[in-house]
């Protein structure tokens, strides 16, 4: 049995003005989740049962079952929120104004390095929800929210002059998307696969394509400011 949730919501976030009653139905959801994702890297995704969730989050069955009617509910919800988190941080890094293209590049890789080592099964557990029906034609726009994020930002680079006016910001885009999302599924799907290294090499890599000549920063910068993705 996993052990109770001890999540809590970050309050920050929170609107200022949410009522007291809508502050403890987000802790309760934000605790339901990280039982969940307890318990599915303790008993895998398909064998974890609501019972075991409800009992993870310390909830009644029947407050589980009126904030998720079902496990696939809550599978959904988790990988919304995956989604979420790296659209929030890669966001986070185009507001970043002080950095080069290159360097916010090498930024996020490094950040998504930090991710996959925190925790790393309940980060796979996570992915492995949110890989689940990645190839089916229905989430292709899944895929293609991430491929626009990255042309983006390259559309930063090229209006902020760091990158070349006649550089394709939408193929260079699905190149590094692409990439990015194949190293992260090999990292899934193999705890010995050096994700890491790799993400550093390919970052390296990138940069030469889309940039070529500029250096490549001896240090990742940090995030530009805390967020859920890190």
């Amino acid at each position: 049995m996993a052990r109770k949730s001890v999540a809590a919501v970050d309050e920050d976030s929170l609107p200022p003005d949410m009522s007291r009653r809508e502050r403890n139905k987000a802790r309760t959801r934000t605790a339901i989740l990280e039982a969940s994702i307890s318990c599915m890297a303790e008993s895998g995704v398909q064998a974890a049962t609501m019972d075991q969730i409800a009992a993870a989050a310390d909830v009644a069955r029947a407050t589980l079952f009126n904030y998720f009617p079902s496990k696939n509910d809550i599978i959904d919800a988790l990988v919304a929120e995956n989604d979420a988190g790296f659209f929030v941080a890669i966001e986070g890094w185009r507001r970043a104004t002080h950095l080069t293209t290159v360097e916010k590049i090498a930024g996020l890789f490094a950040a998504t390095d930090h991710y996959l080592r925190r925790a790393p099964a309940r980060r796979r557990v996570v992915l492995s929800m949110s890989w689940r029906n990645w190839g089916l034609p229905g989430n292709q726009q899944r895929i293609q929210r991430v491929v626009d994020a990255f042309t983006a930002l390259l559309d930063d680079g090229r209006h902020g002059g760091d990158l070349s006016p006649h550089l394709d910001s939408a193929v260079a885009g699905e190149i590094i998307a692409q990439t990015y999302m194949g190293v992260i599924h090999a990292w899934r799907m193999d705890e010995a696969h050096p994700a890491a290294n790799r993400l550093d090499v390919v970052a390296r890599l990138l940069a030469t394509m889309i940039a070529p000549g500029t250096p490549f920063p001896e240090r990742a910068p940090l995030p530009p400011r805390p967020e859920n993705y890190t």
